[in-house]
């Protein structure tokens, strides 16, 4: 039910184009007996399926069956409908929609649940999500939310998207939770030809199946979304170089239901996905909200380069005056450099180890690194933001804080954790 918010690749102090729709996706290809039951995954890797076609929005028999009322997903901040959905009339139905006006990339969050009266089956929406980091250089932020409005991963892939700030939050509760497997949905925003308004960007898309329990019952739910590109914007100032790197997930929304009954209800609930209209008049607010956003930040870049350029003349005239300082300080340099020499050449090859030994030490503490070793013993520096560092000994990394992730279950290739080299 996310907004979609998508970003052309200019710099950030430009005005973005904005696309808002409050919608929903399904694709009904239904998962095969080897898809259901627990595949065996390759070496490091979850398991994948085969590519899934692009789904039309189907009216099932159910559906006909069925007596639906518009279900409004209701923007109280604002006093307007972001969208209506079309529910079963005895369904339970609940929806938030959240506007955290700092949050320059992501300032609204909106998300919905429809719920069958028994609870045997549902169709959910979550916001959609914007992932920001900087070029190696300059990104030293820790991992997860932060900063204004975007989720800071460098490097994220869709998969663990899906799993680390999907899965994992919204079904934090669910007890023996395993991820069956995901296939690629990459033409998933062909299912929303019936939408007119956004224009689709190049991408990949996903649907991750999940098992669990909940509440005495055995769950099937499947997960989708759509991820856009790599986004690069190279810095447009001189006084701070580098890049910044996008990438944004939308359409993320899920299909569940209890105790094996997944496939006879999922005509029911893609329907219910499928009927998402969304209003217009909020559309056009939330751009309102966005351009005053910019406008600000806009103005707050410009006093921050001012205030850049005035410390660095400040900093000239400082510089001027301890010339003859140093000059002073130079002198006393060089009549202690005999003294030096002497002293140098007494040190004995222990010695000469320990020094350099230190002066590894301090650059590493200055670069913020440590020397870290992988399974084939080759050598790199890796940051100490985090406490964990994981390699498939070909050049990928994965950084992480939490000591039970294992990238394993959602990456290709044998990733073994790195040990410190002592």
């Amino acid at each position: 039910m996310g907004h979609i918010n998508i970003v052309e690749p200019r710099t950030r102090t430009a005005t973005f184009t904005i696309c808002a729709l409050s919608i929903a996706c399904w694709v009904c290809n239904s998962w095969s007996s080897a898809q259901t039951s627990h595949p065996k995954p390759q070496t490091g890797s979850v398991a994948k399926t085969a590519p899934a076609k692009a789904a039309q929005p189907a009216t099932s028999a159910t559906a006909l069956k069925t007596k639906f009322h518009p279900f409004e997903v209701m923007d109280e901040k604002q006093g307007l409908v972001v969208s209506r959905v079309a529910a079963p009339q005895d369904w339970k139905t609940t929806s938030q929609v959240t506007w955290r006006y700092n949050d320059f990339y992501q300032p609204v969050y909106v998300s919905a649940r429809l719920e069958a009266p028994d609870g045997s089956s549902w169709t959910e929406f979550y916001p959609a999500e914007f992932f920001v980091w900087l070029d190696r250089a300059h990104d030293r932020a820790p991992l997860g939310p932060g900063g204004i409005g975007g989720i800071h991963h460098p490097n994220i892939t869709l998969p663990e998207a899906m799993v680390r700030y999907v899965i994992a939050p919204n079904r934090r509760n669910a007890k023996n939770l395993h991820i069956l497997g995901y296939r690629p949905v990459n033409n998933l925003p062909k299912a929303f030809s019936h939408l007119n308004g956004a224009s689709w960007p190049p991408g990949e898309g996903i649907c991750m199946r999940v098992q669990y329990e909940l509440d005495g019952s055995s769950v099937d739910e499947e997960f989708y979304a759509f991820m856009p590109q790599l986004v690069t914007i190279p810095s447009q100032n001189a006084q701070m170089p580098g890049a910044e790197y996008h990438r944004q997930m939308f359409l993320v929304h899920s299909l569940g239901a209890k105790s094996g009954k997944l496939e006879s209800a999922r005509p029911l609930l893609g329907f219910i996905a499928t009927s998402v209209e969304p209003n217009p008049a909020w559309q056009k607010r939330y751009g309102e909200v966005q351009k005053m956003q910019t406008d600000y930040y806009n103005r707050a870049m410009a006093q921050g380069y001012a205030n850049i350029r005035a410390a660095g003349e400040r900093s000239r005239q400082i510089s001027a005056q301890n010339d003859a300082f140093l000059q002073h300080i130079d002198a006393g340099l060089a009549a202690s450099r005999a003294q030096s020499a002497a002293a140098s050449s007494s040190y004995n090859a222990s010695s000469n180890e320990e020094f350099y030994k230190n002066a590894d030490a301090f650059d590493q503490g200055i670069r913020g690194t440590e020397h870290m070793q992988d399974q084939f013993g080759q050598v790199s520096d890796q940051y100490t933001d985090y406490n964990y560092h994981w390699t498939d000994g070909y050049g990928r990394f994965v950084h992480t804080d939490n000591p039970n992730l294992d990238p394993n279950k959602y990456l290709n290739g044998n990733y073994q954790q790195m040990t410190p080299v002592r």
